[in-house]
């Protein structure tokens, strides 16, 4: 069962302690789904979608402090310790993360020394649910991909590109225009052992510019700003989000077309397809040093030949929109007819 708003629990221990004469409060922990996980943690995390509790949470997050390792200082330098994987990085002013063994986010705060400016509670938010989490997916040797996603009549289409391509824009317009449900906005997660290729979905949110929510008809003055970037703002649960596993029908990689020439999609096959998988990893450094070079390019070959991967050219504009999206659209209901014949 699923509600809007995290269910806080206390630790395992009574409400209030007492230890050597003095009272401790317990650490509130709240209690969330994303990824198709459950997560425990020590922070509000209003971004996500709240769950019931559980005695046996897939990932926690916890406020804790650890020794920084002076030899690795950086921000994405990795710490391997034995056989478990330990990762640990650096955002100054903000804190500092320990991912371990795909099961636990460690946040040390000691690194703020600005309080009372900016927004430091956002942007630990924002590292979290970006950086760290990211981290930890490939920790569990899974696949995050950068991408927004929706359920088309031919069941889920994924949109990835570089950076500006416009994903989430088109994301948002077929939503909005032809009420096709969202399953995620910037990440969903592939796990190579299931049988098909399911896209667990991330945070129910859309990121959009002003522009684009203009182009939609919504104010961003009544909106949330980004975490992380702050010309972009959220749409959160604004229409459905389907928030349960899907199998990934086709991966499409938008690109833009030359001025004055019409919108194009080409099917892509083989070593083309397997590239646009490859581009569209989330944090791929980190799934190179956590997966190595081969098993993850293992990864991305699979789900190649498993899903139909496209590149769609189109004006970059937000002018006729549906004239530049006809050819999409299109091979989507031509698939979904003959699927259904």
């Amino acid at each position: 069962m699923h509600h809007d708003l995290a269910v806080p629990a206390a630790r395992n221990v009574p409400g209030i302690e007492e230890k050597r004469g003095h009272f401790r409060a317990a650490v509130p922990r709240y209690h969330y789904s994303t990824y198709g996980l459950v997560l425990s943690s020590q922070f509000e995390l209003p971004e996500l979608r709240g769950t019931e509790p559980t005695p046996t949470p897939d990932i926690e997050i916890l406020a804790d402090s650890f020794p920084e390792d002076p030899n690795k200082p950086g921000v994405g330098d990795i710490d391997r310790q034995g056989s478990a994987d330990c990762s640990q990085f650096v955002f100054e002013g903000v804190a500092r993360y320990r991912i371990e063994q795909g099961k636990r986010i460690l946040i040390d705060r000691r690194v703020l020394k600005t309080r009372g400016t900016g927004t430091p509670e956002r942007d630990l938010r924002g590292h979290l649910l970006g950086s760290a989490m990211g981290t930890l997916l490939h920790q569990k040797h899974w696949l995050p991909l950068h991408l927004s996603a929706l359920e088309t009549p031919d069941g889920i289409w994924g949109f990835t590109g570089a950076p500006g391509a416009g994903t989430s824009t088109l994301a948002a317009w077929l939503h909005y225009h032809h009420d096709w449900p969202l399953l995620t906005d910037e990440v969903g997660v592939i796990k190579p052992d299931e049988a098909l290729p399911y896209l667990h979905p991330g945070p129910p949110r859309l990121k959009l510019w002003k522009d684009a929510l203009a182009s939609l008809g919504f104010d961003h003055h009544s909106l949330s700003r980004d975490l992380t970037r702050s010309g972009k703002y959220h749409l959160i649960r604004r229409r459905g989000f389907h928030t349960y596993a899907q199998p990934l029908r086709a991966l499409v990689l938008l690109e833009h077309a030359e001025k004055g020439t019409a919108a194009s999609l080409e099917p892509l096959e083989g070593l083309e397809a397997l590239e646009v998988v490859m581009a569209s990893l989330y944090l791929p450094e980190w799934g190179q040093a956590l997966n190595g070079p081969a098993r993850l390019r293992t990864y991305a070959s699979e789900l190649a030949q498993r899903i139909q991967v496209y590149r769609y050219r189109r004006p970059w504009t937000l002018d006729d929109m549906e004239q530049s999206l006809a050819p999409l659209v299109q091979r989507i209901h031509e698939r979904a007819s003959h699927d259904a014949t």
